[in-house]
Formats: structure tokens, sequence, C-alpha cells
């Protein structure tokens, strides 16, 4: 019986074991492809990730940021970014290596702040203008 318990907590153990990812989508209606295009790579920045791979034509743009404490891998950012009907929309997801949860909530925080940089990037920019 012990050992059909043991077998149990390893399989159950074993199933609950992934990476953490988070992510977020959101639209903007004021806003074309290239200003959002050019706020978002402004925003990746701004919290202090550092892009690793751009590809303006599909949309896409991939970020990474150096290791935390109690990181054993950095994070990954992958943003996606389309126009449909007018719309831009702003796909985002997190990816925690090496980490199987997420206890501080930093990938949810990851995203809250690059959305939030990316709003002031984009407010910034029309009172530029």
């Amino acid at each position: 019986m012990k050992k059909l318990l043991i077998l149990f907590l390893l399989v159950t153990a074993a199933a609950c074991i992934q990476q953490t990812v988070h992510q977020k989508t959101t639209f903007l209606d004021k806003h074309n492809f290239d200003e959002v295009w050019d706020a978002t790579i402004k925003a990746v920045y701004d919290i202090k990730f550092t892009v690793d791979s751009v590809d303006r034509e599909s949309g896409f743009i991939s970020a990474l940021r150096g290791k935390d404490v109690l990181q054993h891998a950095p994070p990954r950012l992958s943003i996606m970014i389309s126009d449909l009907d007018g719309k831009v929309f702003v796909d985002c997801k997190v990816l925690q290596q090496e980490q199987f949860f997420d206890i501080f909530g930093h990938g949810n925080r990851t995203i809250r702040n690059l959305l939030t940089a990316l709003n002031t990037n984009l407010n910034h920019s029309h009172k530029v203008r």
C-alpha cells in the first residue's frame, strides 16, 4: 500500500511540473500598427527587458530579462502585434523558465507593467503630436 501511495504521489507531482506561462491579450482602437509597434519596443526596454528578436512584418517581438536572485533562468517575453479591422491587438506571453510555480506573481506583474508602459508611451506620443 505504501509503494502504491508513493507511486501515486510521484506521478501527481510530475503531472504538476510545467513551466509557468502567463498570457494576456488587449486591443487598441485609437492607434495604428506603427504607433503600437514603436511604443511596444520602448515599453519592453522601460520594464528592463532586452529585445533579442523582432519581425515587424509578422508583428513578433521576443525579449528576455537578466537572471533574478530567485530564478535560475531569465523570464522570456513574447509579444505578437496584429492589425485587424482597424483594431491593433497586442498578445503578451511571459514564460518563466525553470520555474514551476509563480508564487510571487512575477509573470502577471511583468505583463501588467508592460501594458502600463505601452499605454504611457502611446499617450505620450499622442500628446507630442
